[in-house]
């Protein structure tokens, strides 16, 4: 009878210590149906419920709102209190599909509040496109980022950090930007891939990038000076007009134009500063995707093919660099590595010692899915290959 007793006691003591989270109702958005949300949220409450979590339905009407999107946390706040939880979650699902040649895009969020403190507890996303047999991963793998999240131990940068923003630096270097000394956030865990991932603080001296991707009629100054190899797109009536991005360098062919021009091809680390700042956007111009501002797959943006430099100027980086999403993809200097994030070193890093390919940034007219065109997605590209969509930039010390 005692032990049985004691039994019951710490089953109450368990039951009693078990996190409480109300979820909201997974809220479909743009060409998500019904039927896909409802299928997302079982994986979602199945997920939370083995994790020794107690799970609350919970209705945004509670909160003062109409649906779950428009439930910030205020409205979240007042939903976890009258249904006594420790959290809430408002998660919504926005799938992208029917326009495009490269499949289904889907976008997952998840806002989640501290109902005690009223404070939010963490904001979680992935973007996807890939088949549904993934999904039992994803949910495991971001429910898992959810319930561990602390912001307290939350990677941030140091207050001292210098904001982004066009500035000028000891000298003037003509048709580049300035990028001053200073740390960043590098990576995302929300990328299409886990290459992205870890989040982690980067140091980087200073150092100025070209505003613009090399241009036809710059690179054919270092094929007259014999310096570089001529294209093979040389002649093409589009990808070969003078103020259109040079098309089709090898990554050796890039190496040999930005040496010609007293500079060099940049460090992952380098790009990617220099695309989203400081404040860890998702484009260069800020986190919503406008489809006007890129030279995508297409030619809804009045450009099949390439665009002259710099035809987007509202797609801006904060310092000042223009067409860091869309255009043509750009070589960067770094081996690529799927998981170089997690041994990347933090002052200067050059990427992985060694590879078989070179990383490659910023989408291109050849991709219309937004997270091509994210100033933090990667993508490998063998050094030898010279494809129509690839071009590049450099940089100066």
């Amino acid at each position: 009878m005692l032990r049985t007793l004691l039994l019951c006691a710490l089953w109450a003591v368990t039951a009693e210590a078990r996190l409480r989270v109300a979820v909201l109702p997974l809220q479909p958005v743009l060409h998500a149906k019904a039927a896909q949300a409802e299928w997302l949220e079982e994986k979602l409450h199945r997920e939370l419920a083995r994790r020794g979590v107690t799970v609350l339905r919970a209705l945004p009407a509670a909160g003062g709102a109409s649906d779950t999107r428009s439930c910030g946390v205020r409205c979240q706040t007042a939903v976890g209190k009258s249904l006594g939880a420790d959290r809430v979650i408002a998660p919504w699902l926005s799938i992208q599909h029917g326009f495009t040649s490269q499949g289904t895009a889907w976008v997952w969020h998840m806002d989640q509040v501290d109902v005690a403190s009223g404070a939010a507890w963490g904001s979680f996303e992935k973007l996807c496109s890939c088949p549904e047999r993934w999904w039992d991963e994803i949910v495991a793998t971001q429910v898992g980022a959810l319930l561990a999240f602390d912001p307290k131990t939350e990677l941030r940068l140091p207050p001292s950090a210098p904001k982004a923003a066009v500035s000028r630096g000891a000298r003037e270097e003509p048709g580049m930007v300035f990028v001053p000394a200073g740390p960043f956030i590098m990576g995302t865990e929300r990328g299409e891939w886990n290459d992205e991932a870890p989040r982690h603080l980067v140091e980087l001296s200073a150092y100025w990038i070209d505003r613009t991707e090399v241009t036809n009629a710059a690179y054919d100054r270092c094929v007259e000076a014999r310096a570089c190899r001529p294209t093979k797109f040389r002649r093409h009536k589009v990808l070969g007009q003078a103020e259109h991005p040079v098309a089709g360098p090898s990554w050796f062919d890039a190496g040999a134009y930005c040496a010609f021009a007293g500079k060099r091809l940049p460090t992952e680390a380098e790009w990617e500063k220099a695309a989203r700042g400081t404040d860890e956007r998702v484009y260069p111009w800020g986190d919503v995707w406008d489809r006007k501002l890129v030279n995508a797959k297409g030619d809804a943006d009045g450009f099949p093919e390439s665009a002259p430099v710099g035809s987007f100027p509202r797609n801006q980086s904060p310092y000042g660099a223009l067409d860091m999403a869309g255009n043509v993809w750009e070589w960067t200097a770094d081996f690529y590595s799927q998981v170089g994030y997690r041994k990347s070193e933090k002052k200067d890093p050059t990427g992985p010692p060694k590879g078989r390919k070179r990383a490659m940034r910023g989408g291109s007219w050849m991709y219309d899915l937004p997270f091509f065109h994210t100033a933090h997605n990667r993508s490998p590209g063998r050094p030898e290959v010279k494809k129509r969509y690839v071009g590049f930039r450099c940089v100066k010390r």
